[in-house]
């Protein structure tokens, strides 16, 4: 993919964050995920604010953090269960990893996220921030099946001002938009 240009698209609106209630760093905070990368920054390089384009996506997002383990979401005390933060994010432009033709542009599969390797969306991540991208606007991979993704993510780097929190902390039963078992 070297030399080859990064498809581009722009993000405006607001998006929200999933936050562990225990967090003692604020939600905007970047510097944990710099030090070990996540799916789309690398280790060590710079760091990334994950958002979420829809609440359904923030409770997709809540709900695969539990897959696989013995205590899924559900089982956690409401006191325990994830939070929510909003963020006003101003017109930015970013890589477009969601559209059709910016995934073929990208040489990703058809079915990303799905099985997509981590290191494919940093090598992505890296590109995007050495050409002074603002970050990536990709397909959820919370919930993602070979055939459908479930929506959108945005990784804005912290090379670039970040957007501001508009609101921080809102319980779980407040922002879950699905009915939640008793």
């Amino acid at each position: 993919m070297t030399g080859s240009a990064l498809p581009a698209t722009h993000r405006l609106g607001t998006y929200c964050r999933v936050y562990n209630p225990y967090w003692t760093d604020p939600p905007n905070e970047t510097a944990y995920n710099k030090i070990d990368g996540e799916y789309g920054n690398p280790p060590k390089l710079f760091g990334a604010l994950y958002l979420t384009a829809t609440l359904a996506i923030a409770a997709a997002q809540a709900r695969h953090q539990h897959v696989g383990r013995a205590i899924n979401l559900f089982d956690i005390k409401p006191e325990s269960r994830p939070l929510l933060a909003s963020f006003e994010v101003s017109q930015t432009a970013v890589v477009d990893a969601v559209s059709e033709s910016g995934v073929k542009a990208l040489k990703l599969p058809a079915r990303f996220p799905c099985d997509v390797p981590r290191a494919s969306c940093q090598t992505i991540a890296k590109r995007a921030y050495r050409a002074g991208i603002a970050g990536v606007a990709a397909r959820s991979n919370a919930e993602a099946t070979v055939k459908r993704y479930a929506g959108e993510e945005l990784a804005l780097f912290d090379s670039h001002q970040l957007p501001p929190i508009t609101q921080s902390g809102l319980a779980f039963a407040l922002w879950y938009p699905d009915p939640i078992p008793d």
